[in-house]
This record gives structure tokens, C-alpha cells and sequence, in this order.
């Protein structure tokens, strides 16, 4: 996409906020559009905008809620009431990706995810194929960051180590985009970052990260449309390592908009209790990186759950909570 594209859709989509009462707030010197919208509570939706318009229509025309099939650990659409009820853990990226890990922690991670059936285990490429190994003859795909933690290698480095690790048998690539490349506006670098990792790592699903927290939300946008215009599968919000923060409900729900339904959303960085996890995927998050995925599930219980009343009102789950520990969930991202 040209920086005309960008800049009108980036424009279009803060059209769209505004129509739908949404606040302004001053970043970068502008006014631009709140992500969202802090009118909306936890679990509104955007349908209610008015749609982008002509040749910058990235997202399909409008489906019902029937339409949109959940298709596991693939799943690209927001969770809607028509999907029924889904277990938390198929929303959850297991995730351990601390430089100290050890093969008997990554071997725990496996032995968790199994034992739960999260959607996948998220962890650094030396640890892929051993992931792969303890993960066979189960539907958890395993993840492997790509880039990390500052996505300010090479295409060419970024790409090679995405093919690696597909190569050992990665079914999803996280990889982190070009960041500095998007602060200084250079749209046409973070394009071919991308795409040089989606080319690379195919059949691979690839997630960008963002670092949403460090961006304003005209970026949040322009970075979001190029990830889908490149070929990408999902974006996501943070590496959970970056000193500017994590994930917000803002930011998800920004990316959801820009996005629709034809790429994933994931949450992560600092997702460490039900509250906050509920509370993204009311935003439009259909996947959660987390360390925290067994407290979910110890939390809110194994089995499907009633997410249409759950996502009215994240804050007060307690009804359904098992344990009574969700407040005190640990975790490191």
C-alpha cells in the first residue's frame, strides 16, 4: 500500500470512531481517534460503524454471526454468541519465552498444554523441535518467535530464521515487526519485513507484534493494514518484554477494527488474570499470550463457558470461578 492508502484509511477508520461516539485524544502532536472508543464497555462492538469505503475496503463485506465458523487453533474471527460456548483454553498461547528457561521448564510447558488442549505453546526457536516432539499426536500447534524481543534485524535474518523454524515443524511464526521502521513512518520497509517472514515461513501461520504501547493509533492502524496486506494471519499487540507495556483493551480493539474478520487478533503482555483476558476478548482478541493459561482454566474451569454473559461484565466472573484464586494468577507476560 502506498502512504496515501494508508494515510486515507487511517483517516477513514477515525471517521468511522468518531461516527460511532467515540473521544479524540492529542498523540504525536495530533488529534487522533481513541482506539475504540472508552464509551464502549468490555464486549462492545464496532458493527455498529459505518463501513470503509470504496477501494479501501480491507475487510469483506459483512457476514452474520452464523457465518463465521470457529476453526480451532486457526480461528481468525472474533468470538461471537453464534460460535455457542468455548473453553478459555482455546483461546490461550502457552507461553515461556524468558532467556533462562530451561528444557525442563519447556517440557512442563508442553506437559500443561497437552493436559489442557491450549491452542498452542509459544516459545524461542532452540526449543522448537523439542516442543514438537512432546507436542505430537495432540492439537496444540507450537509457536515460535521470530525476531525477539526488538525486530530490528534484517528481513533477510528475520526470514531465514522464520524458514528455520518451520522448518523443524513450527505451525505458527510470531514474529516482531520492524519498529523503529514504523515510528519513522518507513511503511514501505515494514510491508517487505513482513512479507519476507510470510513467504518465508509458508505454509506457517504468521502473528506480527506491534508494540502496540509504543504506538499511537494512526500507526496502530497503518501497521495493522500493511500486516494484512502482506499476507499475515494475526496481529498482535506486544512481546510482553518492552519497557512502554502490554496489551490494552483499546489497542485490541483498534487492531480488531482495522483488521475485521480475515486476520486473528492476539493479546499479550501483561494478560495475567480472567478479568483482563475476558476483557479481551470482549475486545475483539482471539488468541491470549500468556503464562498464565493454567490459572484460566484452574479459575474458570476446563470446560465451555457461558462467554456471552462472561464478556458483558469481565470483572465479575467470580460466579463462575472454580478455584477463587483468579486475582492472585502469577505469570511473567
Amino acid at each position: 500500500m502506498t502512504e496515501q492508502e494508508l494515510q486515507a484509511l487511517a483517516d477513514e477508520i477515525a471517521d468511522r470512531i468518531r461516527a460511532g461516539g467515540g473521544q479524540a485524544f492529542r498523540a504525536g502532536g495530533r488529534r487522533q481517534a481513541a482506539a475504540g472508543g472508552r464509551r464502549q464497555a468490555a464486549g462492545g462492538s464496532a458493527a455498529a460503524l459505518p463501513p470503509v469505503r470504496g477501494a479501501l475496503a480491507l475487510t469483506p463485506d459483512p457476514v452474520t454471526a452464523a457465518e463465521i465458523a470457529w476453526r480451532g487453533p486457526v480461528q481468525t474471527a472474533a468470538w461471537s454468541p453464534a460460535q455457542g460456548a468455548r473453553r478459555v483454553a482455546d483461546f490461550v498461547d502457552h507461553t515461556l519465552l524468558k532467556p533462562e528457561a530451561t528444557r525442563e521448564e519447556i517440557v512442563k510447558l508442553c506437559a500443561e498444554a497437552r493436559q489442557h488442549r491450549f491452542a498452542a505453546v509459544c516459545v524461542n526457536g532452540t526449543w522448537v523441535e523439542l516442543c514438537v516432539k512432546e507436542l505430537r499426536g495432540v492439537e496444540v500447534a507450537v509457536a515460535s518467535v521470530v525476531g525477539f524481543p526488538l525486530g530490528a534485524m534484517t528481513r533477510r535474518a528475520k526470514a531465514f530464521e522464520a524458514r528455520e523454524a518451520a522448518g523443524l515443524g513450527a505451525r505458527e511464526v510470531d514474529m516482531v515487526a520492524a519498529i523503529g521502521r514504523i515510528k519513522g513512518g518507513q511503511w514501505a520497509c515494514v510491508e517487505d519485513d513482513i512479507r519476507a517472514v510470510v513467504e518465508a515461513a509458508h505454509p506457517a501461520i504468521v502473528k506480527v507484534i506491534i508494540e502496540s504501547a509504543l504506538l499511537t493509533p494512526e500507526e496502530i492502524i497503518k501497521v495493522s493494514a500493511l500486516a494484512k496486506e502482506a499476507g499475515a494471519h494475526f496481529v498482535k499487540t506486544s512481546t510482553g518484554f518492552h519497557a512502554a507495556g502490554g496489551a490494552s483493551v483499546e489497542a485490541v480493539r483498534l487492531m480488531r477494527l482495522v483488521v475485521g474478520d480475515d486476520l486473528g487478533v492476539k493479546a499479550s503482555g501483561g494478560v495475567r488474570d480472567c478479568q483482563t483476558a475476558l476483557a479481551m476478548i470482549a475486545a475483539g482478541a482471539n488468541r491470549i499470550g500468556t503464562s498464565s493459561g493454567v490459572a484460566f482454566v484452574t479459575c474458570l474451569g476446563p470446560g465451555p463457558l457461558p462467554l456471552a454473559e462472561l464478556l458483558k461484565q469481565p470483572h465479575a466472573h467470580g460466579a463462575t470461578c472454580t478455584s477463587g484464586t483468579c486475582q492472585s494468577a502469577g505469570g511473567q507476560y
